[in-house]
């Protein structure tokens, strides 16, 4: 049942056989008979913004989701250097955590490591992991954050996006091995986190599948006592990667698996992103692994908060799936569209939201490959450049079609051309139809209601127009650098920067946009002027 190297605690083995009991009774249809969260033990939500106020009302609402613990992370805190950097940040984050506690939630901050080295353990920029005293200065830094700020339960350990990289050889030297780098840096902290009584949870994002192997091996040699947090997909939130491969590898380990319904990638939850359906896939795969205990799900990065808005059903959803593992996508629908907006405008707002997910992924991917900036219109270097480092064909390594997708990208021929621009007509086809329903409903919500939704749903749709003019651009200029005698198609790029030009001075009229993502007027205007630039350079080459 468990892997031999591993002996689970008592608790592991009852949430276990809970999960078996559990999902047998729902696989013959019958109401299960222990509530979920017994299977879920870890239930949080990871804030990103250091903003007190939102921070702290929207802990209040944390009851009503069944969350359990709270993550403070990337602008709150990311290096435990800034608890004493001598700003108030580390006053705000006690404040906060204090609060937390009134709500009966746990508290666990982010770390990234290595950070912040003294000078006397690099040379030439390199940090020197084999020098006398580094892991004494580890090990004081931590005893420090626990000593001055016991309000903190844990800590959240990340090894990449830092200042040294403990796996890049060219960031930090060592004669040992990368995974028992990874296994030394994890205990060394851990055993700061065990003497205070402090939880430890280590996040397994990396952007390599060496990194990742890397990683599993350095793990299987930590405490059993350090938790493991793996995002639903490998590497970061794309919504056409495969299942992460590490999710379950740690058979009698707690692994807390991380979910995005921030949207940092999808619009920041400004435009509808709503995905019961995928939250339902990714999660079932999840607990059907052993080790899984919990989950985490982002709530707003960049400040961008997802309760309040429409993608508050992805929230509502993780909750239900937490309540009862007999929940499926269909029942969330109609139970949150009813009480969000009322029986009579349900069935409607049910049918605009339900093709945003296709709305938003056909608009910012291309052929499920990763092009957008995050949420933001994407300059061509950028696309240009992730089209290879962030290919699908990396994890698909089995799957020769990724590989010959990718080369095709990078360099399309008028046939791809056309069937690229097919999915964007998609996209638009479909953000009108959300509109049509959205007002059909209208006579049923409230003004403030269809007010809402309606600013929402014409950003998304102008969102699936200008990123169908960027493609035609972006993808008509490579087809133009390789096929130059192509007739019409010179004139055919500048019309799509004529009218991405427009759609920028819409933007700017548009005070609901300012320079938010998506389709700030700025990061319209930046990506027309480096393409007429190319342009220009190309017709003047010889």
């Amino acid at each position: 049942m468990f892997h031999p190297k591993f002996r689970p605690s008592k608790q592991d083995r009852r949430i276990f056989m809970i999960r078996l009991i559990c999902l047998s009774i729902a696989g013959f249809g019958l109401p299960a008979i222990t509530p979920a969260t017994d299977l879920v033990p870890y239930r949080a939500w990871q804030f990103h913004k250091l903003n007190p106020p939102y921070v702290s009302s929207t802990m209040k609402m944390a009851h009503n989701y069944d969350i359990n613990t709270v993550v403070f992370s990337h602008d709150m805190i990311g290096y435990a250097s800034q608890l004493f950097d001598g700003s108030n940040r580390g006053e705000q984050l006690r404040e906060l955590a204090r609060n937390a506690h009134a709500e009966h939630l746990k508290v666990w901050i982010w770390v990234h490591e290595l950070q912040d080295v003294p000078q006397e353990y690099l040379d030439n920029h390199v940090v020197q992991l084999d020098r006398p005293g580094l892991w004494k200065w580890l090990t004081e830094r931590y005893e420090r954050v626990f000593a001055e700020y016991p309000e903190f339960d844990g800590l959240m350990l990340t090894f990449d996006e830092t200042e040294y990289k403990i796996f890049d050889p060219k960031q930090v030297h060592s004669s040992i091995s990368m995974p028992d780098r990874l296994a030394r840096l994890i205990n060394t902290i851990n055993a700061v986190c065990e003497r205070h009584g402090k939880d430890l949870i280590v996040r397994s994002f990396f952007y390599e599948p060496q990194e990742m192997e890397w990683f599993r091996e350095g793990y299987a040699k930590t405490s059993q006592r350090v938790m493991i947090q793996s995002k639903c997909e490998p590497h970061d939130w794309d919504p056409f990667y495969p299942d992460n491969s590490l999710i379950g590898q740690f058979p009698g380990r707690r692994q807390i698996i991380e979910f995005d319904g921030s949207a940092e990638f999808f619009g920041k939850n400004r435009v509808p992103y709503t995905q019961p359906e995928y939250f339902e896939r990714r999660w079932r795969y999840d607990l059907s692994k052993p080790g899984v205990a919990g989950y985490n799900l982002r709530l707003d990065h960049g400040g961008y908060d997802a309760l309040r808005t429409p993608n508050e059903i992805n929230i509502y959803a993780m909750y239900r799936f937490t309540q009862d593992p007999t929940v499926n996508a269909r029942q969330i629908w109609k139970e949150w569209t009813e009480q969000r907006y009322g029986h009579g405008a349900a069935a409607q707002v049910e049918q605009a939201l339900q093709p945003t997910y296709d709305i938003v992924n056909h608009s910012f991917y291309t052929l499920q490959f990763w092009v957008t900036n995050h949420s933001r219109l994407p300059l061509f270097q950028y696309s240009e450049s992730v089209l290879h480092l962030r290919t699908m064909a990396k994890w698909y390594p089995n799957d020769a079609r990724y590989a010959q997708l990718e080369q095709k990208l990078l360099n399309p021929d008028a046939d791809l051309l056309e069937q690229i621009l097919q999915e964007k007509d998609q996209a638009i086809a479909l953000a009108h139809e959300s509109l049509l329903h959205l007002e059909l409903a209208r006579g049923d919500l409230s003004p403030e209601q269809y007010a809402d939704l309606y600013w929402r749903f014409a950003l998304l749709e102008r969102t699936a127009v200008i990123w169908r003019l960027h493609a035609e651009a972006f993808f008509g200029y490579k087809v133009l650098k390789a096929h130059p005698t192509i007739p019409g198609l010179r004139q055919r790029v500048l019309r799509a920067l004529d009218g991405l030009e427009a759609q920028a001075v819409v933007s700017a009229k548009d005070a609901r946009i300012g320079q938010d993502p998506p389709c700030s007027a700025s990061e319209i205007r930046a990506f027309v002027k480096d393409m007429r630039s190319r342009l220009s350079s190309e017709e003047s080459t010889p």
